[in-house]
């Protein structure tokens, strides 16, 4: 599990980064949608998923 947490942490970065361009940029409509759905989605699902791994490694 441990091998993941580079991956998650990139994902988590992108995801922010996603967030912040559907904010400010001036998108089409339906581009603009996509990412204001998924970059906070993929935020998500990277936070819980790094703090799941972290949790799970320091209980064995």
């Amino acid at each position: 599990m441990i091998k993941w947490l580079p991956v998650l942490m990139v994902a988590l970065i992108v995801g922010n980064a996603l967030t912040i361009l559907g904010l400010t940029a001036n998108l089409p409509s339906g581009v603009g949608r996509l990412v204001l759905i998924g970059g906070p989605a993929l935020t998500l699902v990277s936070a819980v998923s790094i703090v799941w791994i972290v949790l799970a490694t320091k209980k064995k």
